[in-house]
């Protein structure tokens, strides 16, 4: 009998010893888990720019490590000269305008002649004519470019306001609220007369003639 009873409790005490394995297996901790992933460094944060220009994409943090996404560069990858460094803040509107049909030009202010070359498409459109009396000089806000003034924009009177409303949209977008430069423009002449000239509206100073 006494027999039989040290053999129950021997039983009894091999399962409490199952049961604490366990116990111990389920409290872990949380780096011995299957699927613990560590965060990545904000320190080691890499910046991420599109083919080494300006467009910034967010890198990816797995499993730890930072990555760039596919199609983009990390900035320690890309060549980096005082004058353009790489993957820097994105450029001003004026470094980086552009027109259909305008070549990308400065001139004293980066990309001048291309919003110029812009405005003037505009205006020409807007310019058709048949006699003096249908030109009339528009109102434009030359902004940073200084265009507009001297000289005046002709254009045709029934074109007027669309033009300057067209005019102020590049102009807007060219300047934006913080020019980085500013042309203000120059000429010698005082003023201006408006004149049709071969279908087109022009500005002539008023000793130039018919």
């Amino acid at each position: 009998m006494r027999k039989l009873v040290a053999l129950v409790l021997w039983c009894v005490w091999l399962g409490c010893r199952a049961d604490l394995s366990e116990g111990d297996s389920r409290d872990a901790g949380p780096g011995s888990g299957p699927g613990f992933e560590a965060a990545c460094a904000p320190a080691e944060k890499p910046t991420c720019c599109a083919g080494c220009e300006d467009i910034l994409i967010q890198p990816v943090c797995t499993a730890g490590s930072w990555s760039c996404p596919a199609g983009s560069t990390d900035e320690r990858q890309c060549p980096n000269t005082p004058e353009r460094p790489a993957c820097s803040l994105p450029r001003h509107p004026q470094e980086t305008y552009t027109y259909p049909g305008c070549a990308n030009d400065g001139y004293g202010c980066p990309r001048l002649l291309t919003v110029y070359c812009a405005l003037e498409k505009l205006r020409t459109e807007r310019a058709h004519c048949e006699q003096d009396s249908d030109c009339v000089a528009a109102n434009v806000d030359g902004r940073c470019a200084g265009y507009g003034q001297c000289p005046p924009a002709m254009v045709s009177r029934t074109a007027r306001e669309d033009f300057e409303a067209k005019a102020a949209e590049e102009l807007s977008r060219y300047c934006t609220g913080s020019p980085i430069c500013v042309s203000s423009g120059s000429c010698g002449f005082p003023s201006f007369e408006s004149r049709c000239k071969q279908g087109q509206c022009v500005a002539e100073p008023p000793d130039a003639g018919p």
